[in-house]
């Protein structure tokens, strides 16, 4: 596996909805989605004040991770140096912080280890004030073999080897989005999870469905047609929606990107719920070159709202690059396989 996780904010209606795709948010309305923080079209988030944070757990714990982000500070305010002074921390699976990077008075990068250890600074002035700058950072957690490794806009700005960055278990599972102490908001888009490498300046771009599957087109809508129940953005939940209470059953989705750059990955997303009782679960769905290909298998859905994410890294019919062409003549959608 490769890429972890990717997340433009688009299809949040608020950040009340980001806790449906496992984040914990800090003191509303202190994190915050809106199109007046987005890095182009669509939504971003605001990170302000100190309970404005959001911790994302991956799901999976980590030894090395990298992760990629779209990241604006915005405000006249001079940060201050304090350990605490974080916009980005790594935790392990007990929410012990192993790794925090903040922004210096001098408009460098600092990185301590979570027990406030300073472990090394980068030049001053590669974060420059009220101005998007795609910031990257390798992390690998170790006693004696760790490593820090950040860059900016493509520029490596910090190469910390050698170094203890343990200070919880020997893995990373969540990531903690915060603002910058003293220093009014940070701004956060376009962001991505890997395990394996950097990916440079990198725009999360999301499609809704446009046209109903043939071929797997089980599902019944609540009213009306079954793309236009699922293309709200964000979700309306309960508004309109398909549904379906059979084993097996299949709803795919086409979509319409336009032109494309270089495609690195696609997220499907299913917000889902349960509405009676019993045990179910569902499967991501990729129907590519007129063969079903599914993801991996979700924990039990609850009757609560909740995203369900898988990613095709490539195309799962020849394992080559996804394009235009490709993503437009595939479907997706779901399947209920419990």
């Amino acid at each position: 596996m490769t890429l972890l996780f990717i997340d433009g904010f688009d299809h949040y209606a608020n950040s009340a909805q980001m806790r449906d795709c496992d984040y914990v948010i800090g003191s509303s309305p202190n994190f915050v989605v809106s199109s007046s923080y987005a890095r182009f079209t669509g939504l971003g988030v605001k990170g302000d004040e100190y309970s404005g944070y959001a911790i994302k757990d991956l799901g999976v714990n980590k030894s090395t991770l990298y992760f990629g982000a779209a990241i604006k500070k915005q405000g006249a305010g001079i940060p201050t140096l304090s350990s605490t002074n974080c916009f980005l921390e790594f935790q392990d699976e007990s929410n012990v912080d192993q790794v925090r990077l903040t922004v210096n008075p001098d408009y460098g990068i600092n990185a301590y280890q979570g027990d406030n250890t300073l472990l090394g600074s980068s030049a001053n002035n590669v974060i420059r004030n009220q101005r998007w700058e795609y910031f990257e950072v390798k992390v690998i957690i170790s006693a004696t073999v760790g490593e820090v490794t950040a860059r900016v806009n493509g520029v490596q700005v910090l190469n910390l080897t050698s170094q203890d960055t343990k200070n919880g278990s020997d893995y990373i599972r969540k990531f903690r989005l915060s603002y910058i102490y003293g220093a009014d908001p940070m701004y956060f888009d376009d962001l991505y999870v890997d395990d394996a490498q950097f990916h440079g300046d990198c725009r999360i771009r999301v499609f809704m469905p446009d046209s109903i599957s043939t071929t797997n087109n089980s599902f019944t809508a609540s009213a009306g047609n079954k793309d236009d129940c699922v293309n709200e953005i964000g979700s309306n939940e309960d508004t309109d929606y398909i549904y379906s209470d059979t084993l097996n059953h299949k709803q795919g989705f086409g979509i319409t990107t336009g032109t494309l750059g270089t495609v690195k990955g696609i997220q499907v997303k299913q917000h889902c719920r349960l509405d009676e009782a019993g045990s179910r679960k569902i499967k991501a769905l990729c129907r590519s070159n007129s063969t079903d290909y599914t993801g991996t298998e979700t924990d039990f859905i609850t009757s609560d709202w909740h995203f369900e994410t898988e990613i095709w890294e490539t195309d799962p019919d020849d394992s080559s690059a996804w394009t235009q062409t490709k993503l437009e003549a595939a479907e997706f959608g779901l399947e209920i396989t419990t």
